[in-house]
């Protein structure tokens, strides 16, 4: 038993996992979702009162026709006592009761009609608003969440920028470090070099050159080959 109770949490809990890791809904296609919902819904509105309008025309045909009944059958009444037949005008009054009870039943359901025809009128009203209100946060929810997607993307441009920046940055430094360092060296060496200070120039003009191959015995090397060249020349 507490082994199907542990099985029973450890699901529950990578489910838990699973929907927070799950990729977030755009917000965007959320609303339209629900646009699209509240748009069937009043269409589903609209058609019930087109169908309440329709069965209202016909009531109102029904009822003027049984209307028109009643005058034709009290004259037919009143024909028949005239001729003597007064059961026939018995029947022709029975038969203006029962169209008068008729047209009482129609105008009972004609009046019902109307009242739901006006409720539905008044839910497509409030509906119609709602959907425009909806709407309207719905284009406010798009720009803001279209505006945020654009932030993000310049904060992360912005980022990488400021770190390609910072290298250049450093880079640019040293190097002018580098500089600053050689024009004060060879600064030194002109200074020498007016003052006739050969020697000094020689031991600055060495700091300055990187190591060479061979060092200072190849160069002595180098100067006795010259002088062996210039005896002979």
């Amino acid at each position: 038993m507490a082994v199907g109770i542990l099985d029973r949490i450890t699901k529950k809990l990578k489910e838990g996992t699973t929907a927070a890791l799950a990729p977030a809904v755009d917000p965007r296609e959320v609303n339209l979702t629900s646009h699209q919902k509240q748009r069937a819904l009043l269409e589903q509105v609209a058609r019930a009162i087109r169908e309440v309008i329709a069965a209202r025309g016909r009531l109102e045909a029904s009822a003027e026709s049984v209307r028109a009944k009643l005058p034709e059958l009290e004259a037919q009444a009143r024909s028949e006592l005239q001729a003597g037949r007064r059961n026939m005008a018995r029947l022709a009054l029975q038969r203006r009761q029962v169209a008068q009870a008729e047209l009482a039943t129609l105008e009972r359901q004609l009046a019902e009609v109307e009242r739901e025809e006006v409720a539905l009128s008044m839910v497509e009203q409030r509906l119609s608003t709602q959907i425009e209100a909806f709407a309207a946060r719905q284009e406010v929810i798009r720009a803001r969440y279209s505006a945020a997607e654009a932030q993000v993307r310049i904060n992360e441009a912005v980022t990488g920028v400021s770190e390609d920046f910072a290298d250049l940055a450093a880079a640019l430094q040293r190097a002018e470090e580098k500089t600053e360092s050689m024009q004060a060296r060879a600064t030194a060496i002109d200074k020498l070099v007016r003052e006739g200070d050969l020697e000094s120039v020689v031991e600055t003009t060495s700091e300055a050159l990187p190591d060479l191959p061979g060092g200072d015995e190849e160069l002595e090397h180098q100067l006795a080959v010259l002088e062996a060249d210039l005896q002979q020349g």
